[in-house]
């Protein structure tokens, strides 16, 4: 990816018609928002003419304090307590949904399925761009957004969406809603979503942004921020999506989650630190939510803070429904204060708050923090009213402003992730209804991703790749302005991002459309079998990972039932066996899962003719202490030319190989089908019990040893 453009600028008519898109939303929102606008003209135009009539002012004055008037009632609808005013919020219906189920998950198994040819590509893709970087150079080069800042020394660039925590998170999510598919190929999804941690997440390139934000932190570092959550949620999310995909608890163990400063400073914490760190935060802030910029809180940001409680919960380490209260608080918020009043989309973008990150907070914070690690001994929480913190001391947090309009890119930031974690999907769904579905409707009406019927006068998101070019860009869109509040965002951006939420709530007409304008674009590579969709580097990432997550979903991966740990109850014992490396890397992994008879696991990959394949599987990592052998029960044809190999490995695992056959080698060829068990256990299946004999809890370990386990490798010549 090194011939990517590193920040160039859009063409001149390209950025109008970005700017036409956002005209087109803002066209839309004036028609809906009709009854608020009549509501500020019509008292102002009353007032201009009684100062014309009776304070005898002339014209030019009268209409200036008619326009006065309107800029003093926006100012008073912006500023305060949104909660107070009825426009607000959501309604009673949103609200009552929210507290009719505290948890609405469907208890069952979890449907895993092979994984689709366009999956796969763009599974190649994230590997490309991740672990197939070998030096910081190269990492940075691929990496280049600036997102939104200055490009220079120090961290000043990494200031707005575009920054580089965003695609590297995103590509996380994407990366593992795929392989939630392939459970027992921990080694897939997990070996990127671990680089992206150790290689940029948690490097100063993308972390010391929080310099600039929060200077006092200085020789203090950044996990005792109690704002900045718009790195802090992601890292929580990231890590403890990566301990549930793998089952590797380095980042919960104490100080496994670390930075090292570009001045050589080391600060570390673990993922339950952090979450009680993040959850006081949110307690003593007004809204119920930790600000992303200081004072700022934005709602998509809370979502991954609150992705990061429901996965700890699932991985066990804090009970079920451990952050209930916190999670209720903020969408009881949301439900009164965070409908966006200028209908551009559903949910406010922000609200201002009191900047918590100074001394004035210390006791209120410490006094939050005390009440969640007495909850987690076995108190019990004290209900509290908004803004008091549980012993009834008023906390110094205040809501100052909302912003009161919305934008759809945000709004699908917002649901695509409050899914996962709410303690209602069926609320989720019903704001999308109400309050987002008509801008969306009202933007395929107006022929925004092309006509319906994909005719050849559609339009494009990206400029056409000319056949044989090196370069990677489409529209090249630039950067968005510094901050959060530069909304130039390219169509191609907030298009992917409100796809996965169209795949959630089965807005299959929506999405149909939109997938289609957007495959329009999609990059594939026969030489890699990558996919991707192709922008400038400010986006290309991003758009890609929204893209792959909506395909995924699509596909069948229940993201919320991962978050949850209902996955990993599910799967737990598949095979009592895991797949820990592979090569080459370029291997298309398509299955790794218990078969369909759920006798055992199975697993099967694509191959190019100059693959060999090695894959080395270990007991489940409760199992370590066993062994595992493989008995061979059966061969079939196999590719001309291979053969299979394997052998026990120091650590209790297997390590199958294919291999080439010499030119003289006339042994058999096959696909291999088998048993793993103990190599100390008699093989015997589950449930053999003796007469009379229960398997109490101290055989449970011992139980899985003689379980019957068919493994079968299918290989298949690359078709391309």
């Amino acid at each position: 990816m090194e011939d990517r453009p590193h920040a160039p600028e859009g063409s001149f008519v390209n950025h109008v018609r970005d700017q036409l898109d956002h005209l087109r939303l803002a066209q839309l929102s004036l028609a809906q928002s009709g009854g608020h606008l009549l509501s500020l003209c019509v008292p102002s135009v009353a007032f201009g003419v009684w100062a014309h009539k009776f304070l005898h002012a002339g014209v030019l004055t009268s209409s200036m304090l008619s326009i006065g008037v309107v800029v003093l009632c926006c100012v008073y609808a912006c500023v305060g307590d949104p909660r107070k005013r009825r426009s607000n919020g959501f309604g009673a219906e949103v609200a009552r949904l929210f507290h009719a189920s505290e948890d609405d998950i469907i208890v069952g198994d979890v449907t895993l399925l092979d994984l689709s040819d366009e999956e796969t590509k763009l599974l190649q893709y994230f590997r490309s761009i991740t672990v197939d970087l070998k030096s910081e150079k190269a990492i940075f080069r691929t990496w280049s957004m600036v997102g939104g800042g200055k490009p220079g020394v120090g961290a000043q660039e990494q200031l707005s969406f575009t920054a580089i925590r965003y695609h590297a998170s995103f590509l996380c999510y994407a990366v593992a809603t795929i392989t939630m598919r392939i459970p027992n190929f921990s080694y897939c999804g997990g070996e990127i979503i671990l680089w992206v941690l150790e290689n940029l997440l948690l490097k100063p390139k993308v972390f010391e942004f929080y310099l600039h934000y929060w200077p006092e932190l200085k020789k203090k570092g950044p996990f005792v921020c109690r704002e900045n959550i718009m790195w802090l949620g992601h890292v929580l999310h990231v890590a403890a999506l990566y301990e549930m995909l793998t089952k590797d608890n380095r980042y919960s163990s104490r100080h496994g989650l670390k930075v090292i400063e570009s001045d050589g400073e080391e600060y570390s914490t673990s993922l339950p630190e952090l979450a009680l760190h993040l959850a006081a935060s949110m307690r003593m802030n007004a809204t119920g939510g930790v600000p992303c910029e200081p004072g700022l809180v934005f709602f998509q940001c809370q979502n991954h803070p609150f992705c990061g409680f429901t996965l700890l919960e699932g991985l066990g380490h804090f009970p079920r429904g451990f952050f209930n209260e916190e999670k209720h608080r903020f969408q009881d918020f949301a439900v009164k204060g965070m409908r966006a009043v200028v209908e551009t989309g559903g949910i406010k973008i922000a609200c201002v708050t009191t900047k918590q990150n100074n001394e004035a907070f210390d006791k209120a914070y410490d006094r939050e923090l005390a009440t969640l690690e007495n909850r987690l001994l076995g108190g019990k929480s004290i209900a509290k009213s908004d803004g008091d913190t549980d012993n009834g001391t008023a906390s110094p947090s205040r809501i100052l402003a909302s912003l009161p309009f919305a934008h759809i890119g945000s709004d699908a930031w917002d649901l695509n992730y409050l899914f996962f974690w709410a303690t209602s999907t069926a609320a989720v769904e019903k704001i999308y209804e109400n309050f987002v579905k008509a801008r969306i409707d009202d933007l395929r009406e107006f022929g925004t991703w092309g006509d319906e019927a994909a005719s050849e006068a559609a339009s494009y998101c990206c400029r056409e790749k000319e056949e044989g070019a090196a370069e990677l860009g489409g529209w090249n869109s630039a950067p968005p302005a510094v901050c959060c509040f530069g909304l130039n965002i390219p169509k191609s951006a907030w298009s992917s991002a409100i796809l996965p939420v169209l795949a959630q709530v089965k807005d299959w007409k929506n999405f149909s459309l939109i997938e289609t304008w957007l495959k329009r674009n999609l990059r594939q590579e026969t030489s890699s079998s990558r996919a991707w969709l192709g922008e400038s580097c400010e986006w290309e990432i991003g758009n890609t990972a929204n893209y792959a997550m909506a395909v995924a979903m699509k596909n069948g991966s229940d993201v919320r039932a991962l978050h949850h740990g209902l996955w990993l109850n599910n799967n737990k014992e598949n095979g009592a066996a895991t797949v820990v490396s592979c090569s080459p890397k370029s291997l298309q992994v398509w299955r790794c899962k218990e078969n369909t008879e759920g006798t055992g696991l199975s697993f099967g990959f694509t191959m190019v003719a100059s693959s060999v394949a090695k894959f080395v599987l270990r007991p489940s990592a409760s199992r370590r202490e066993a062994k595992l052998k493989l008995s061979v029960v059966g061969r079939t044809e196999l590719q001309e030319g291979l053969d299979l190999k394997w052998r026990e490995t120091s650590n209790g695992g297997i390590e199958i190989s294919v291999v080439r056959k010499k030119a003289n080698d006339t042994t058999s060829q096959g696909i291999f089908g088998g048993f793993f068990a103990s190599s100390t256990e008699e093989k015997k299946e589950i449930g053999e019990e003796d007469e009379g004999e229960e398997v109490g809890e101290e055989d449970e370990e011992a139980s899985w040893r003689g379980k019957r386990i068919e493994f079968s490798v299918n290989l298949k010549a690359s078709p391309l």
